[in-house]
């Protein structure tokens, strides 16, 4: 078992870890709004949201887990190729 394979091993384990850290967040948060209406973003703005420090707290740590997400799978994806290619 090569370097490669057991680096591909960790990385799915924290892939798996950070799906369900998204996913608990994301439940974690309260509805503002619901349906199509939401799109709008009313309550969020580009300096971030407005209400409470808790609700703050998981939208940040939501779009952080989210980019560590990219980050990984992009890992990921570049690791398997090179174990493809040979």
């Amino acid at each position: 078992m090569g370097i490669e394979t057991v680096v591909t091993i960790v990385l799915g384990i924290i892939y798996l870890l950070i799906c369900v850290a998204i996913v608990i967040l994301t439940l974690l948060q309260d509805s503002k709004e619901s349906g199509v209406s939401a799109l709008g973003g009313a309550e969020t703005s580009i300096f971030g949201s407005k209400g409470s420090s808790k609700e703050t707290f998981l939208a940040k740590m939501t779009v952080v887990f989210g980019i560590i997400f990219a980050v990984v799978a992009v890992a990921m994806t570049a690791i398997i190729v090179n174990l493809i290619k040979g």
